[in-house]
């Protein structure tokens, strides 16, 4: 058994007990219109790849955004991130980050975190940004029930994710006058995930650089928070932040990164961005494209414009290392099948992308994953 230990900030609506403790997140937008990030932590135990998160573990970070006199707001993002930085400077390690796809409730996003690391095998941090999402109980999504709610709040939920992003710079510009971490920062979403950080992207583009009061209370006691302003979006105010950005099985249009209001300028805040695609995915060719009405869908044909995009976009057909029996959605092989695994650890690792193994080259910065040559007997 593997013990892994998932960091956390969401927006979602908190559950409290009798004493006011905080014990689960909904699946509805928190305070603020679900701007309020919280953050925080839990442990997760993984048996033979099935994750359990253990609940009596959950530590939601304090906060005191109004604190008596003259005292600094408490702000439960330094508690985390200088855990985090701790552990990526005294052991090596980096972070990745994790955005989940739709239908899946609080506990299953840090349970999905977990198990992605542990099926990685990789000495890494994991930190899971957590929308709320409905989960299924049957652990099957429910198209009808709970995508449009989802897509909704996947929407609506950028402007935290923005924040959260905006929190993490914040706090990097005052440590960095202190100790450089020279560890990465890595991110993978998926499904739904990537239309969520679409909107993250649109918002951090509508936060000016200079703009950053710290969240709490004015003169007036009015509360403070960094959001997006009215004016135009601008790809200046977006900062590399991530070394790899990994788009898996994107619910997203094929056509995102030629729009400069979904993901054209996304590639900024990554030194490269890989997407996985395949046109097996039932989630997204069928409940998606055809029910929802949501045309071509990036994570089953890939970006359609390899030639007009920035070129530090790779797209990676999977399609010949999936088995409908093990996975009949074709749709979580990015946490599932071993074939695709081993290529996103080599992507996280800084392989070249024309050098990863079991790769045939397509051309335009497509590559074709195959499976594992078997080795002849003597």
């Amino acid at each position: 058994m593997a013990t892994v230990t998932v960091y956390f900030a969401t927006n979602r609506k908190p559950t409290v007990d009798g004493s006011n403790r905080i014990v689960d997140f909904g699946s509805e937008l928190g305070p603020i219109d679900g701007t309020a990030v919280r953050f925080g932590k839990i442990d997760v135990d993984v048996v033979r790849g099935e994750a359990t998160a253990r609940r009596d573990t959950l530590q939601v970070a304090p906060e005191n955004l109004y604190p008596p006199g003259n005292q600094a707001p408490q702000h439960g993002s330094n508690a985390v991130f200088d855990e985090i930085r701790t552990i990526m400077l005294e052991h090596e390690r980096p972070t990745l980050v994790v955005v989940h796809g739709f239908s899946n409730a609080f506990f299953d996003t840090v349970e999905r975190a977990g198990l992605i690391l542990d099926f990685y095998g990789i000495d890494a941090n994991v930190f899971s940004f957590s929308w709320p999402s409905r989960g299924s109980p049957s652990g099957i999504p429910l198209p009808y029930a709970d995508y449009a709610h989802d897509r909704e709040m996947a929407r609506r939920s950028g402007v935290a994710m923005a924040r959260t992003l905006r929190i993490l710079y914040r706090y990097m510009d005052r440590i960095m006058k202190e100790e450089q971490c020279r560890q990465p920062i890595h991110l993978i979403c998926h499904s739904m995930g990537v239309y969520a950080f679409r909107h993250a992207v649109q918002a951090l583009m509508r936060m000016p650089l200079d703009d950053s009061p710290l969240d709490g209370p004015d003169d007036q006691g009015r509360l403070l928070i960094s959001v997006p302003t009215d004016g135009k979006p601008d790809p200046n105010n977006l900062r590399q932040t991530f070394e790899q950005v990994i788009l898996a099985a994107a619910d997203e249009d094929d056509d995102a990164f030629d729009d400069a209001a979904e993901l054209k300028y996304l590639p900024r805040l990554g030194a490269a961005v890989t997407v996985y695609h395949t046109r097996r995915d039932w989630i997204l060719s069928t409940l998606s494209n055809v029910t929802k009405f949501n045309g071509p869908r990036l994570g089953t044909n890939g970006p359609d414009n390899m030639s007009g995009i920035s070129d530090k976009i790779v797209a990676v057909d999977v399609s010949n290392v999936l088995d409908v029996t093990e996975d009949f959605q074709n749709h979580q092989y990015y946490r599932t099948f071993p074939a695709v695994r081993d290529d996103i650890v080599s992507v996280l690792e800084g392989q070249r992308p024309d050098q990863i193994r079991n790769r045939t080259t397509l051309g335009s910065r497509r590559y074709l994953l195959t499976p594992p040559r078997r080795r002849a007997r003597s």
